[in-house]
């Protein structure tokens, strides 16, 4: 059986380098970009649990992620840009320049992944 490489690792992989790159920099913004991606990708993996899915005695409660297609992927970048995008607008409309400027940062490093 070959093994084939999924899109989400790839990502995730990506996005591990990427954080420890933006550690070191101190550069929170992609800091907070990056975490908040990872949570986005790991929501869009979680499946509902069953009472089959329940722990018991002796036994893990983990329940399998669903794997996530490039399709899925998209999705979740198109989401994450979209709350950003609604949300800078908003700050902008309040006179809060600064928030809109910081969500249209991390709405560009999304777009980044996007293309990558």
């Amino acid at each position: 059986m070959a093994d084939s490489v999924r899109p989400a690792e790839v990502l995730r992989a990506y996005l591990g380098a990427e954080l420890r790159g933006a550690m070191k920099a101190r550069d929170t913004v992609a800091v907070a970009t990056i975490r908040s991606m990872l949570s986005a990708l790991d929501n869009a993996g979680a499946v509902i649990e069953t009472p089959a899915h329940a722990p018991v005695f002796g036994r893990s409660g983990d329940v399998p992620r669903r794997e996530l297609t490039a399709a899925d992927i998209e999705q979740v970048l198109a989401a994450e840009a979209e709350e950003r995008r609604v949300a800078a607008d908003g700050y902008e409309r309040r006179g809060r320049r600064d928030d809109a400027a910081r969500l249209r940062a991390e709405l560009a490093f999304i777009a980044k992944l996007a293309r990558a």
